[in-house]
């Protein structure tokens, strides 16, 4: 009864929407005033060391803090806080620029970097960056103010993208997100949180100084109601947070008078993940029929609106290392019906086996999720799609609470992330492999891969990589998303990072009158 209530609401406020597009109703002028932002859900955390979530990545590690390395617009790893060179194979200098602060005045320097360092790879911390951090770091000396020098146990080809990292201040020891812990030196610091807002401030400190003083982050869960504060003006900028069927909307007037869209490739991975521990998805042949069974190319067409490219594998075309030999697997309901026979499952009574699919409340997800568990129905899997707050959502993921569920990556770049995503060591606390996924042969070849120096050999190990997550599907590779920000004409100096993130926030201003 509840579902229905909410859902008939839904459908009032998105007629109320329609209604009010038609007429020419003048939109707030925002010159010179907050900066309002979408957000489609609260960040699970903004503490620098938890935040793995893509809006507690985007607030923490991109506004409140700086990172010791950062992500380029062209996707090279380039200096944050530090400019480095490398001593041997095993061994980099870093030097910490000078005039960096944090929010309470006190300046940044070394300690401060291997302070956080140390902190991130503390067992007690629970950081999920932490495992990776204390099986490559061997040994971190601070030389002086301004330098200091890490030594690796082996020469990790992707290490220096384990440094886009927050620094935090060595003041702060033992503090939570409720205090300072979030003494950052990024362009803002957090004045207020509420449930469904986060109000951050300028840093006084923070250079280059940041063109808007105050940044209003709303969180708007239902994408009707996003839509309708879009119409009346009370938002300002969204990034990725909106249906992309309703975005030709905003291509007519009256939404295109006020706003304008702003689309670009980005590096956005749409799955769906396995239980592989489960025992129904953990044989081959079930994963593989689900995958047939699905019709990925008509979800793209009619719920991604020509938004999305079919993906084989977590980098797109573009990338050095994808697999241009890969071929998505083919829609076919009859095959998928075989597979489910050979693996003990026979159609009785029009079903096979259920499934639990979980989602978040997000409406696009749970209409993603409903579409899916339609195509499965039609092979005798009956999915109960079942959808949560987000944080009680995530964190289920994170503990392997689940059967089936979808999520993307976001700003994946180098692939030695994928010994995180899919080395047997790595199931969380120690590393991001949710699904359970063991494999001797994959462990091998990450194995290989991460201490790989030469670009050609690496580029075909991780190939190879690729080629064995096709086969044993751990993840159904979906889409790569196109990020998509509609952006408030009064704004100047937005750039859209592939990541699709909030790195350019800072240097946006209002245009004068």
């Amino acid at each position: 009864m509840m579902g229905a209530l909410r859902f008939l609401k839904s459908l009032l406020a998105l007629s109320v929407f329609l209604a009010g597009a038609a007429l020419s109703l003048p939109a707030k002028t925002p010159v010179g005033g907050d900066l309002v932002v979408a957000l489609g859900s609260a960040p699970a955390t903004l503490d620098p060391f938890l935040a793995t979530d893509a809006n507690g990545i985007r607030i923490s590690h991109q506004l409140i803090f700086e990172t010791l390395l950062r992500l380029d617009d062209s996707l090279s790893i380039a200096p944050g806080l530090a400019q480095w060179r490398r001593i041997s194979p095993t061994k980099y200098r870093f030097q910490v620029r000078k005039g960096h602060r944090f929010q309470n005045g006190a300046s940044l320097d070394a300690r401060d970097v291997a302070f956080t360092l140390r902190h991130f790879m503390a067992k007690g911390t629970g950081s999920p960056y932490g495992a990776g951090l204390r099986e490559k770091i061997s040994r971190i000396v601070v030389l002086s103010a301004q330098d200091f020098e890490i030594t690796l146990n082996a020469p990790y080809a992707s290490f220096l993208s384990d440094l886009i990292l927050p620094v935090v201040s060595r003041g702060d020891k033992g503090r939570t997100e409720s205090g300072s812990w979030l003494n950052g030196s990024g362009p803002y610091r957090l004045a207020r949180r509420s449930v469904g807002e986060i109000v951050l401030e300028r840093n006084p400190y923070a250079r280059p100084r940041p063109g808007i003083a105050r940044v209003v982050l709303k969180v708007i869960k239902d994408e009707s109601t996003r839509l309708l504060k879009f119409r009346k003006g009370d938002i300002h900028l969204g990034i990725n947070v909106l249906p992309l069927d309703k975005l030709a909307w905003f291509k007519r007037k009256p939404l295109a008078r006020d706003y304008r869209l702003v689309e670009a490739p980005g590096l956005s991975f749409q799955y769906l993940g396995f239980n592989m521990r489960d025992p129904i998805l953990s044989k081959p042949e079930v994963r593989q029929a689900l995958a047939q069974a699905i019709n990925v190319d008509l979800l793209i067409t009619y719920r991604q609106k020509g938004h999305s490219v079919r993906a084989t594998g977590l980098f797109p075309a573009g990338s050095p290392f994808a697999d241009g030999s890969l071929r998505p697997h083919s829609y076919n309901p009859a095959k998928a019906a075989r597979l489910l026979n050979q693996a003990g499952y026979p159609l009785k009574d029009g079903r096979r086996f259920s499934l639990v699919y979980k989602t978040s409340t997000d409406r696009s997800s749970i209409n993603r999720a409903r579409i899916i568990a339609g195509d499965l129905k039609k092979v005798g899997v009956i999915v109960e799609v079942r959808s949560l707050e987000w944080a009680t959502f995530y964190e289920d993921i994170k503990k392997g609470n689940f059967q089936l569920y979808s999520l993307r990556w976001i700003g994946v770049s180098d692939p030695g992330f994928l010994f995180e995503l899919l080395h047997s060591k790595k199931f969380p606390p120690a590393g991001r492999n949710r699904g359970r996924y063991v494999s001797a042969g994959m462990d091998a070849l990450l194995e290989k891969a991460r201490l790989e120096a030469d670009p050609a050999r690496r580029k075909r190990l991780y190939r190879l990589v690729s080629r064995r997550v096709h086969t044993d599907l751990p993840y159904l590779s979906l889409w790569h998303n196109n990020n998509v920000a509609v952006v408030h004409r009064a704004l100047s100096g937005f750039l859209l990072h592939p990541s699709g993130g909030f790195e350019h926030l800072a240097a946006m201003t209002w245009k004068r009158p």
